[in-house]
């Protein structure tokens, strides 16, 4: 009896293929897990044969499409309640348990798959220091490292009060060789803002922005899904869907100020990481008002592309896909824990490339006015030549050069890979 039609693909049967490991820890969204799937889309792409296995912490585990080449190990989830402080979103058990728990899966996973290379996402040291001893493991091993850093952590001040406080400046400097950042540098000079350029230097690689290359259906199949009845299309999300629900709210109370009949459609995507509880009330919510909710929807860029304004938060990989897609957007950033979202909101807004209403502004009135207005507007999204989209592919043909064991073999990397071995003194709480 036949049980599959799996064929192995080329190297998947040997070990001498090219592996890379990713490490995402996920602890308030999906925009680490969407990065990292991208680079390792595009990585699997450029080396045939190769193979990436990402360490994931979302609680829905790989929400996006992976290509053959690609799996994944889910490690316990964890959740951010605050600048650095984490704690474990499922399991009743303490902080140390799961650390020691997240730790020793990460290196046996890097013990036995023995990556070539490894890329870290946003946390130099991992959650509660969870990384310190796969770092270690793969210095040993001469792997090459890489730290990847989206455009904005949180406001200087903060990030480089931190980055002090847990001796990242020197754990960097130590373990990793080189530093990727996704974003541009006339937009935000991250290096700069957060003193990564006096520090490391030589290790930084600017990328551009990370966008997904998945291929998306046209408007009109869209709209002929939806069966639309009206022109005008509007599409209201925010990622996985965690912090969502205040926005979605204000949407559709502003929406109720429009009256009876909208002069347009609207759909809610809430994301998978929204409470169950708060997406029926937003259902509820949107059944008086006429509109449609679903949880998720396939291919999620097709319904951005088919919008005529998308109405969002200003995470990195929502903006990132307005940017690439050319779309209008109103965009409500988070007012916290970190300034991330507002820095971001206000430096798009202040190049034209988004239409912005901040946490302070905020009403059903003040919204239901913008949401008129943007309808209508045709002076945005600017031209902007300076912001650069093929973050994913360059981050992954950097990764494809430093796969190649000359890129380790000069005496200088050597010396630096073997000349700190006292792990200790990075192990952050």
């Amino acid at each position: 009896m036949i049980l599959s039609k799996y064929t192995p693909t080329e190297g998947s049967t040997n070990g001498d293929s090219t592996r890379l490991m990713t490490y995402s820890h996920d602890g308030y969204g999906l925009g680490h897990l969407r990065r990292t799937s991208d680079i390792a889309g595009c990585f699997v792409e450029d080396v045939p044969g190769s193979s990436v296995l990402m360490l994931i912490g979302c609680a829905s585990g790989s929400v996006f499409p992976l290509p053959s080449g690609i799996d994944y190990i889910k490690i316990p989830s964890i959740i951010k309640v605050d600048t650095e402080v984490w704690y474990p979103r499922s399991l009743r058990i303490g902080s140390d348990q799961a650390k020691a728990l997240r730790a020793s899966i990460i290196q046996k996973s890097a013990d036995i798959f023995e990556p070539q290379l490894f890329l870290v996402d946003h946390v130099p040291a991992g959650v509660w220091g969870d990384l310190l001893p796969t770092l270690r493991l793969l210095k040993e091993r001469e792997a090459g490292i890489v730290l990847g850093l989206r455009d904005i952590l949180d406001s200087p001040e903060v990030t480089r009060a931190v980055w002090r406080q847990k001796n990242f400046y020197k754990l960097v400097e130590t373990y990793y060789d080189e530093l990727f950042i996704y974003g541009c540098r006339d937009v935000f000079d991250t290096a700069s803002q957060y003193g990564l350029d006096r520090e490391l230097g030589e290790k930084i690689r600017y990328c551009g922005y990370v966008c997904s290359e998945e291929s998306h259906r046209t408007p009109e199949q869209i709209r002929e899904k939806l069966r639309m009845r009206k022109d005008r299309l509007i599409v209201v999300t925010a990622g996985g869907g965690y912090d969502a629900y205040p926005l979605m709210e204000a949407c559709l109370k502003a929406f109720r100020l429009l009256g009876k009949e909208l002069p347009f459609e609207a759909l809610f995507i809430t994301g998978p990481l929204m409470e169950p509880l708060q997406r029926e009330c937003l259902q509820t919510l949107a059944s008086e008002v006429g509109v449609s909710v679903e949880v998720c929807v396939e291919d999620i860029l097709s319904y951005m592309n088919a919008a005529d304004l998308v109405i969002t938060m200003a995470g990195y990989n929502s903006l990132s896909e307005i940017l690439h897609l050319r779309k209008k957007a109103l965009v409500i950033p988070r007012q916290g824990p970190s300034a991330e979202q507002t820095t971001r909101a206000r430096l798009f807004s202040e190049r034209g490339l988004i239409d912005a209403i901040f946490p302070d502004e905020l009403s059903p009135r003040t919204l239901a006015e913008r949401i008129m207005a943007d309808l209508d507007r045709t002076d945005y999204p600017s031209p902007d030549p300076s912001i650069e989209l093929c973050g994913g592919r360059r981050a992954a043909a950097r990764l494809v050069e430093l796969a190649d064991p000359k890129a380790f073999s000069l005496p200088s990397r050597k010396a630096r890979r073997h000349a700190h071995d006292n792990i200790d003194e990075f192990v952050t709480q």
